[in-house]
């Protein structure tokens, strides 16, 4: 994409030259010039990142062994489902994919999996189960940073060819969402504000009044925060490997941040819900993962040729879902209505 189009595309839709960092991060995601909005999809090998589904198709084989002993059937909600990785492995026929993407949205019906492309257009207002795995973290966030014993927030100038960084006064809303998650002001931290998880929360709350809701994702308990060696929890993607600053390739990056799920849990218990957090190697260890890498543990001794590889890449993938370094290092978060 060439940024000048997407900068002309900004200021004449903002009609100003400086937009709120929530706003850029939307237009560079979801817009028609945005990262998960063309025909490349993104979360598979040969796209920009991987997730817990396609390293191991037994993260949804746990999760779905988890639904099925929780009892758990009406109107099965997955919001941000991708090419479905995660969903197919729901034994369960009343489910349902949420997913922007248009270029996903096909993947997902050659699987014959519903799908819609937002919460509006899923025509009940019940569900047993609204789930997602890595979807908070691309709710578009604003930037605090604190100075001179002041709060400001980081905008994106585009007066110029190249985006650039300033900072302006923070909108009361910031404010107000640093003071009810008790955030103590620190000039050597940015502050991730995620108004938007919360409006995304009350959103699915007001449509489906699920019983349950269980996310998966990166992030921090606030208490912790203090020791992440970053000033920035901000940061992009691409091909797999980190990459440039948020604003350096629009479009062309994904960009993503560790949920403070502190806030997140304060934000069910004020919509009415209880809520438990684990790590996501728990989560698996909780709910079978044991038994599916015993099975194959064993199949792997009787087992030679191509048979014995397949069987060790499910026990690696099996592995990497547990890694403490990595992936079983993410969070599980599970809300239970009260």
């Amino acid at each position: 994409m060439e940024l000048t189009e997407f900068n002309k595309y900004l200021q004449k839709k903002y009609k100003t030259n400086k937009i709120f960092f929530d706003e850029y991060m939307e237009e560079a995601l979801y817009s028609k010039y945005g990262f998960f909005n063309n025909d490349k999809v993104r979360s598979k090998r040969s796209g920009d990142f991987l997730t817990s589904p396609e390293v191991s198709k037994y993260f949804g084989k746990i999760l779905n062994q988890w639904i099925q002993e929780s009892d758990l059937d009406l109107n099965i909600v997955e919001f941000g489902s991708g090419t479905g990785s995660l969903i197919e492995q729901i034994n369960i026929e009343n489910k349902f994919a949420v997913e922007l993407s248009s270029t996903a949205r096909v993947e997902l019906s050659k699987k014959n999996i519903q799908n819609v492309a937002s919460l509006e257009e899923l025509t009940f207002n019940e569900s047993d189960l609204v789930f997602g795995n890595e979807v908070l973290d691309n709710i578009p966030c604003s930037v605090a940073v604190f100075k001179d014993n002041k709060w400001y927030e980081k905008v994106v100038n585009l007066e110029e060819e190249i985006f650039s960084y300033d900072f302006v006064k923070a909108r009361k809303e910031i404010i107000d969402w640093i003071e009810i998650n008790q955030i103590k002001g620190d000039e050597n931290i940015d502050i991730e504000v995620q108004i938007n998880i919360d409006k995304f929360l009350e959103n699915i709350i007001h449509n489906l009044n699920p019983k349950r809701i269980l996310f998966f994702d990166y992030g921090f308990e606030q208490k912790d925060r203090v020791e992440r060696k970053y000033r920035s929890l901000l940061r992009t993607y691409k091909d797999h490997h980190l990459s440039v600053d948020p604003i350096l390739e629009p479009g062309n990056v994904d960009i993503t941040y560790d949920i403070n799920f502190s806030s997140v849990k304060r934000k069910l218990k004020t919509l009415g819900y209880e809520s438990s957090l684990l790590l996501q190697r728990d989560f698996l260890i909780n709910n079978g993962f044991n038994e599916y890498f015993d099975t194959l543990q064993n199949k792997l001794l009787l087992s030679e040729g191509i048979e014995n590889l397949k069987i060790n890449s499910y026990l690696s993938g099996l592995k990497a879902l547990i890694d403490s370094n990595g992936l079983g290092g993410f969070y599980c978060l599970e809300a239970k209505k009260i």
